[in-house]
């Protein structure tokens, strides 16, 4: 028997996770600034995707109104770095950038005079032993960044005969704004019994929502860790300790089948009433897998578990199959959810996207007549003034952002409001 690791581990400079701050408050990105700059404190940042020449170019810029005007990234914003992806949040005037290939975490304000400056840059990755790793703000304090790596344990290498499949996680906390790494952790995550009946294992955590001195994280699992394999049944969530990160723990919920971390967009939030709603979503060899039955639904979580009295099934709500990525709480039970209504396998950059305005408190959904778009990468969208804002941008067609109205239920309530590049130029999402 031997066992065959895939891990990037560099733990060799985890010691210095914890000290590479590099900052500099007057390093300046993009035009403005100057020794003492003036930030944009009310402004948005945009984030897009910029495809040209068979690369994919990152760049965020900021703009102070949401309800009208244009803006374009053609010649202008700023390029983030991303070997592989660059992953964009927003919080409290602040904009953290991930590079997804190095693992290097940047923080940067928007400036009054047009432009970003850089503040501080960390090596998280090297926190979690990986340059891929995920992370996510889970309160005004800390951020997390976390990665699980996947041994197999093989009975027999030669015919790929695998005994055994062990998740390992590595957590650490992120103080911010500081930017500085507090608290590390890694551990075998559990296999339930369900999972092991069906030799399906944990290979992907996302999404994490702190409440009630617990963490929340959604789980993607696959039979023996092999995306190509068949979907996996019911719902699963590793729930922690919190802040402390110790006691793992998995719940099961057999109510429906999917993956429950999302995927660039976030599958769970903290309601009013205390519970963590949850997303679920199902795909085969990384493609949206329509042809099984299964639902998409919104479940909830409280105290560790799920509580299988509730289940709100957003396919049958509408009355078609959808399936979807994550979804974006507006507050006061409304949501509103990417849905792709066919079958992704045969080319996910297709325009087989709409969105749902959902209503998680009287289990209904209404389908928003916006055009079809891609939707599948799209990251964040913003509540300013009662309204939501997201960008929807066709591939081929016109791109706009978007304003919905979470008061009215009608499909047509919404405007389209400030003009975008479209074209090659994809934006995935709206920060503040």
């Amino acid at each position: 028997m031997r066992i065959f690791s895939k891990k990037h581990i560099y733990f060799s400079i985890i010691a210095m996770a914890m000290m590479a701050v590099s900052c500099n408050d007057n390093v300046n990105e993009g035009s403005g600034g100057g020794d003492d700059p003036e930030y944009a404190e009310n402004s948005f940042t945009l984030a897009s995707e910029i495809e040209a020449g068979g690369q994919t170019q990152n760049y965020i810029d900021h703009i102070d109104d949401l309800t009208e005007g244009e803006h374009t990234f053609i010649n202008n914003g700023l390029q983030v770095p991303g070997e592989r992806a660059a992953r964009v949040i927003g919080h409290d005037g602040y904009v953290y950038s991930l590079n997804y290939g190095t693992g290097l975490i940047s923080q940067y304000r928007p400036l009054e005079a047009g432009g970003y400056q850089l503040i501080k840059e960390l090596n998280g990755g090297a926190a979690v032993g990986t340059e891929y790793p995920r992370y996510k703000i889970v309160s005004d304090d800390n951020m997390m960044i976390y990665n699980v790596d996947v041994e197999y344990v093989y009975e027999d290498e030669e015919n790929q005969i695998i005994k055994d499949v062990i998740p390992t996680m590595s957590v650490a906390t992120i103080r911010i704004p500081d930017l500085v790494v507090t608290d590390q952790h890694s551990f075998v995550i559990p296999t339930t019994e369900e999972s092991k009946a069906q030799k399906a294992y944990p290979t992907r955590v996302d999404a994490p929502i702190a409440s009630n001195g617990k963490v929340y994280f959604g789980l993607m699992r696959y039979e023996d860790g092999n995306s190509d394999k068949d979907r996996v049944k019911g719902l699963e969530t590793l729930v922690l300790d919190y802040p402390s990160l110790e006691n793992p723990t998995v719940d099961y919920s057999d109510v429906a089948d999917g993956h429950t971390n999302g995927y660039r967009t976030p599958s769970m939030y903290l309601a009013e009433d205390g519970f963590v709603y949850q997303s679920n979503q199902f795909m085969s060899g990384f493609g949206f897998d329509l042809s099984q039955g299964s639902k998409t639904v919104i479940t909830r979580l409280s105290n560790s578990v799920y509580d299988d009295s509730y289940v709100f099934n957003v396919t049958q709500a509408l009355g078609e199959e959808v399936s979807t990525a994550g979804w974006f709480y507006v507050g006061n039970g409304i949501g509103y959810m990417p849905i792709c209504m066919e079958d992704m396998a045969g080319g996910e950059n297709n325009n087989i996207w709409s969105v749902a305005k959902i209503d998680i408190n009287n289990k209904t959904a209404v389908k928003m007549n916006v055009p079809l778009s891609y939707l599948q990468n799209y990251q964040s969208g913003v509540v300013d003034e009662g309204k939501f804002y997201m960008a929807i941008s066709p591939i081929g067609g016109e791109a706009h952002i978007y304003e919905f109205d979470p008061t009215s239920d009608s499909p047509d309530a919404f405007k389209k409001t400030v003009k975008l590049d479209g074209g090659n130029v994809y934006i995935q999402g709206i920060y503040q």
